[in-house]
């Protein structure tokens, strides 16, 4: 009976570290991931305020040398409260796609967003009891946002970019923006 006992305590104790392992090698997978964006965005210019890579398990990304999916919050410009610019399937140093959403802040007054059936936002809002809708255009390296076709707000771009559509949320209006190239040249 001791023999046994002291077998199945070896065997937890061996599982146990194994799971252990696991979850150090995971860890380790995923701090991997993020140097390497790290060194992409380093490359790049990047002026980023946090890395958030996303894709589990980390340990089979990492194997395979690619981050599938990161999230990178950029430095705030004026006139905005979230700049987060995503990196898709990062692989050896080049990205397969660079898209961005800049949320800026809502314009004075009372803001309630025009949602569709589904739930999902609109461009349009109701500010202090009138229908506005708004719309964001790239005039040379600026981005500029629309309401109503006054201009609303304005950020700089260091790259070609094309607007896929802007929403008015509870946090402010995003703009998403979508790169021309995914190169460094183009996560500034």
């Amino acid at each position: 009976m001791k023999k046994a006992v002291i077998a199945l305590a070896s065997a937890l104790c061996l599982i146990a570290a194994a799971i252990g392992a696991l979850f150090v090698w995971e860890h380790q997978s995923k701090l991997s991931l993020e140097a390497q964006v790290e060194d992409f965005l380093d490359a790049c210019g990047t002026d980023a305020t946090a890395v958030d890579v996303h894709g589990r398990p980390y340990i089979l990304y990492a194997m395979a040398d690619s981050a599938d999916l990161t999230y990178v919050d950029l430095r705030l410009q004026a006139g905005t409260n979230k700049d987060q610019l995503l990196v898709h399937r990062l692989s050896q140093g080049h990205a397969d796609r660079l898209s961005r959403f800049v949320t800026f802040d809502h314009p004075d007054g009372d803001v309630d967003p025009i949602e569709r059936a589904d739930g999902s936002f609109t461009e349009a809002a109701m500010i202090n009891g009138s229908t506005v809708t708004f719309s964001a255009d790239t005039a040379g390296d600026r981005l500029q946002l629309f309401a109503d076709g006054h201009r609303a707000g304005q950020i700089e771009l260091d790259q070609d970019v094309t607007v896929k559509g802007a929403a008015v949320t509870d946090s402010g209006v995003v703009v998403e923006l979508e790169y021309a190239s995914p190169g460094c040249d183009a996560a500034g």
